[in-house]
């Protein structure tokens, strides 16, 4: 147990660091700095930065899939509410994880990279997907291919924006408006995301609680 949890705390560390600084940029001595403990410590759980990097990746997939299953199985929200929560979910997850930082991995690990990039692309069908048919199902949204363009354009728009330098090429009076908070610009791109995949079902069909309206967007 004590060593799951040493363990634990190495990828943690690690992965706050990699993706403040840029993996490129930490070594092991910062690692371990960061913690408090031996440089030994560190090798008697990973063989080296490239094996911790792989590890924190596998933690953020395992934490998603966790933090998903949460929303998509909560009993005691509506099939409007879970569309809206889990998008704003996706958005900020991948949010973290900079376009910079992806172009570091693609260039120093590309195994890594694509194990990365290879399930940001499975999500769509694994997570989401099944919410998307359902609301297909009942009228709330499209039946074509942009439901999953959309998808696909607001989690690389959520990156793009969330990236300080890519909104400074842009007029200070437009750059001034896009929000610094990843879940109030999570919460503005599920706006104009969702207004694009909604039929007029969604808006017509229920009377909608106050509470339920918030949770969902004033769409």
């Amino acid at each position: 147990m004590a060593k799951e949890k040493m363990r634990e705390r190495i990828v943690e560390a690690a992965r706050r660091l990699f993706l403040e600084n840029g993996y490129n940029n930490v070594l092991v001595d910062d690692i371990v700095r960061d913690l408090g403990i031996s440089k030994k410590t560190i090798y008697n759980h990973f063989a080296g930065k490239s094996d911790m990097l792989k590890a924190c990746i596998d933690q953020f997939v395992a934490e998603y899939d966790r933090d998903a299953e949460a929303i998509i199985n909560d009993v005691d929200l509506s099939l409007r509410q879970k569309l809206a929560e889990y998008l704003r979910f996706v958005g900020v997850s991948f949010a973290n994880i900079s376009q910079e930082f992806l172009a570091e991995l693609k260039r120093l690990e590309p195994e890594a990279w694509e194990k990365l990039c290879a399930y940001r692309r499975d999500i769509i069908l694994k997570h989401f997907g099944p919410l998307m048919d359902e609301g297909v199902r009942v009228g709330y949204l499209r039946n074509d291919s942009t439901r999953y363009l959309g998808l696909m354009v607001y989690i690389s728009a959520m990156q793009q924006l969330s990236d300080p330098d890519y909104v400074r090429q842009f007029p200070d009076e437009m750059a001034g408006l896009i929000p610094t908070e990843m879940a109030e610009l999570a919460d503005q791109m599920i706006l104009l995301l969702l207004r694009g995949l909604l039929t007029p079902k969604f808006y017509t069909e229920q009377t909608v609680q106050s509470e339920e309206t918030e949770m969902c967007y004033d769409v």
